[in-house]
C-alpha cells in the first residue's frame, strides 16, 4: 500500500515541478513585458501560483487515483500499460498550452484563455503572426517537450503492484481521495478555485505568470459564461442614477461636418493604427498631412484590443467587453444595432473588404448579420494577390474598386499589413514594424490621391481609424491607455472644411456622431454618443478602453486601471470614479444580455 501511496506523491510532485518550471521559463522568454516588476515580485509569482499549481495537478491525478484504487483489487494489474495513453496525452495538451500561452503573450500581453480557442479554427491565420523557422522551433519544441514530459510521467508508473493489500489499507484511499477532492476544490470556503487566486501584484506581468496556463484554460473552457449576472456592483436603480447623463441620445449638432445629407462613404480600418504609431510624420507622413485638411478627432480612445472587438464597437456603437468577442456570438451579433442597416434603411448600399481569411474569428457572419450587402476576402483576389502570411497586402486592397459601387454607398476596407510579422512590399524605415506602418501609410496617401481625381470625389467622404491600438515605442503594453488611443480622419469634396476636434470620446462614437449628421436616428445606439452635440460638454466624458480582463476608465482629469478578474481598482482610485465603472461594466453586460 505505501508503494501506491508512493506513486500518487510522485506523480504530484513531477507535475508540481513543471508548473513551477513552466513559469520561469514564461517569464524568462516573455522579460520584456515585464514593465518594470522588481525581481522580488517576479519571484513570488512562484509562491503565489503555488496554490493554483496544486489545484491543476489534484485534477490531473484523479484518473491514476482511481486506477491506482482498482489495482488493489485486481491482482497483477499493468498499471504502466493502462496509464501510457493517458500520460502521453496528459503531456501534449500540458506542453500545448503552456508553449501557446507563452509564445502569445508575446503579441497580446495577455493569458491564453477558452475564448481563444476560436482562432484554432483557422491554424494558418493564427501562424500568420509567426516566422516559418519559428513555426518549426515551435513544433520541434512540441514534439521534444512533450516526449520527455511523457517519458517522466511513464517512467515514473510502476509497471505493476506486485502486493495485494488487506482491505483496512484500501480504506486509506478514502482520506487521499477526500484530500485530493479538496485540493481540486482550492479551499474550505465558498469560493472556489479561480483565477484571481494568482493574483497579488500591481504588476500585471508577476501576476499572468503566476496563472498557470493549464488552470486558466480548463477554467474558462468549462465556465458557461453569464453575461446578466457576470459583473453585478449595485440595485438597478443606481445604475441608472449613476449614468443618468453618460449616454444622452441628443440628435442636435454644433458643426455641420458634410456638404450633403448622403454623401457616399469609404471607411478605411486601420489594422492596429494606433496615434501611438501613426501620429508621427516620419512614420506616417500622408496621414499627418490629411489630419489638418479634413476633419480630425485627436482625443478618441479605442474601445478593445483586438480586431473582433474593435469591430464591434466601430459598425456597432457597442461598448468594449474585457471578458468575451461578441464577433462569435452570432446570437448576439444579429440582434445589435448598426451602421450598415441604419445606412440600409435610407437608400445605402453597402459592402466590407477584407484581404486575409474573412472566415477568420467569425467575421464572415458578423458582417453578414451586421448588414452589409457584399462581404469580400481574400479568396476574391486573385491567387497571385495573396502575398503574405495573413494574404492580400494593402497597396493591392486599397484600390479604385472599393467605390465601384451604386449610390449613396457604404465601403469598408479593412487593412492587414501592418501586423505582424511586419512584412510589408517597401523598406523606407529601418524599424521593421515601423516600416509596416509607413507602407500603409503610403497605400492610404496613393489611394486618396487617386480618388481625387474621380468625379465621385466632391460627393465622397473617406474615413481614416484603426481597428485597435498597438504597442509602439514608449508604450510598454497593449493595456496601457497610451495604446488606446487612436486618430479619426475625414478626408474627401464632401467634407465641408478642415477642422480638429478634441473633445474626450470612444470609437465607439463614430457611429451617432455621423447619423446624427445625415439625419438619422440614433436612439437604437445606446451605448453611441453624437459627440458634437451642444449638451456633449455637459454630459458625463469618458473613454472606456477594455482588455482581456481588465479596463481603463479615462475621464478629462483621471484615469483608472480596472482589474475585472478580482473586480476592484489595480490601484488606489477615486471612489467615485470607481463605482461609475462598475456601473457601466453592469450595465454593459445586462444590456448584451438581454439583447
Amino acid at each position: 500500500m505505501v508503494s501506491r501511496l508512493g506513486y500518487i506523491i510522485r506523480l504530484f510532485v513531477i507535475l508540481l515541478a513543471v508548473f513551477v518550471l513552466q513559469k520561469v521559463l514564461f517569464m524568462i522568454v516573455n522579460v520584456s513585458l515585464a514593465a518594470g516588476a522588481p525581481l522580488g515580485q517576479c519571484l513570488l509569482a512562484l509562491w503565489h501560483g503555488l496554490r493554483l499549481d496544486i489545484v491543476t495537478a489534484c485534477y490531473l491525478v484523479v484518473l491514476p487515483i482511481l486506477i491506482t484504487l482498482v489495482s488493489c483489487v485486481v491482482r497483477n494489474l499493468p498499471m504502466r500499460a493502462i496509464l501510457r495513453p493517458y500520460h502521453i496525452i496528459l503531456s501534449l495538451c500540458i506542453t500545448v498550452i503552456f508553449l501557446s500561452d507563452t509564445v502569445l503573450y508575446m503579441f497580446w500581453g495577455a493569458k491564453l484563455d477558452a475564448n481563444d480557442l476560436m482562432y484554432t479554427t483557422h491554424p494558418k491565420d493564427m501562424l500568420a503572426s509567426l516566422s516559418w523557422w519559428s513555426v518549426i522551433i515551435i513544433l520541434l519544441l512540441v514534439v521534444g517537450i512533450t516526449w520527455l514530459f511523457a517519458l517522466l510521467l511513464i517512467k515514473a508508473t510502476p509497471k505493476r503492484f506486485s502486493d495485494h493489500p488487506q482491505l483496512w489499507a484500501v480504506s486509506l484511499f478514502l482520506p487521499l481521495m477526500g484530500l485530493n477532492f479538496l485540493g481540486m476544490r482550492g479551499s474550505v470556503s465558498e469560493s472556489t478555485a479561480n483565477p484571481s487566486y494568482a493574483y497579488f501584484s500591481h504588476y500585471a506581468f508577476c501576476n499572468h505568470a503566476a496563472l498557470n496556463p493549464t488552470f486558466n484554460m480548463m477554467h474558462s473552457l468549462f465556465k458557461t459564461q453569464d453575461l446578466e449576472n457576470e459583473f453585478v456592483f449595485m440595485d438597478e436603480w443606481r445604475v441608472n442614477e449613476v449614468l443618468a447623463d453618460a449616454f444622452s441620445a441628443h440628435s442636435d449638432h454644433s458643426d455641420t461636418l458634410f456638404t450633403s445629407s448622403r454623401p457616399n462613404f469609404l471607411v478605411i480600418i486601420w489594422e492596429s493604427g494606433g496615434s501611438a504609431m501613426v501620429m508621427n510624420d516620419s512614420v506616417a507622413p500622408n496621414l499627418w498631412a490629411l489630419k489638418d485638411e479634413g476633419v480630425y478627432f485627436s482625443n478618441c480612445y479605442a474601445n478593445n484590443f483586438r480586431t473582433d472587438r474593435g469591430l464591434v464597437s466601430i459598425l456597432n456603437g457597442w461598448q468594449g467587453l474585457p471578458t468575451t468577442s461578441l464577433m462569435k456570438r452570432s446570437d448576439v451579433c444579429r440582434r445589435l444595432p448598426s451602421l450598415p442597416h441604419a445606412l440600409r434603411d435610407v437608400g445605402y448600399t453597402s459592402a466590407f473588404t477584407y484581404g486575409g481569411d474573412i472566415g477568420f474569428t467569425n467575421m464572415k457572419l458578423y458582417m453578414s448579420e451586421t448588414g452589409f450587402d457584399t462581404v469580400r476576402g481574400g479568396d476574391a483576389f486573385p491567387k497571385a494577390a495573396v502575398q503574405s502570411a495573413w494574404g492580400v497586402p494593402d497597396h493591392i486592397l486599397l484600390s479604385p474598386s472599393l467605390v465601384n459601387m451604386s449610390r449613396p454607398f457604404l465601403s469598408l476596407a479593412l487593412t492587414l499589413s501592418s501586423h505582424e510579422p511586419w512584412e510589408v512590399p517597401m523598406r523606407r524605415l529601418a524599424d521593421k514594424r515601423q516600416n509596416a506602418f509607413a507602407y500603409t501609410d503610403s497605400c492610404i496617401g496613393a489611394m486618396v490621391s487617386a480618388l481625387r481625381t474621380s468625379p465621385l470625389w466632391d460627393s465622397l467622404v473617406v474615413i481614416i481609424l484603426p481597428d485597435h491600438g498597438v504597442v509602439a515605442p514608449g508604450v510598454s503594453s497593449i493595456a496601457s491607455p497610451r495604446a488606446a488611443k487612436m486618430p479619426i480622419v475625414m478626408v474627401g469634396g464632401a467634407v465641408k472644411q478642415s477642422c480638429t476636434f478634441d473633445m474626450l470620446m470612444s470609437q465607439s462614437d463614430l457611429v451617432a456622431t455621423l447619423l446624427v449628421q445625415l439625419g438619422i436616428d440614433i436612439t437604437p445606439f445606446s451605448f453611441s454618443r453624437n459627440v458634437l452635440s451642444a449638451h456633449y460638454p455637459s454630459q458625463h466624458q469618458f473613454a472606456m478602453h477594455a482588455y482581456k480582463n481588465g479596463l481603463n476608465m479615462i475621464t478629462p482629469t483621471d484615469t483608472l486601471q480596472y482589474d475585472c478578474v478580482n473586480r476592484r481598482p489595480s490601484a488606489k482610485a477615486d471612489t467615485s470614479l470607481t463605482v461609475f465603472t462598475e456601473a457601466l461594466l453592469q450595465r454593459i453586460y445586462q444590456s448584451t444580455a438581454r439583447l
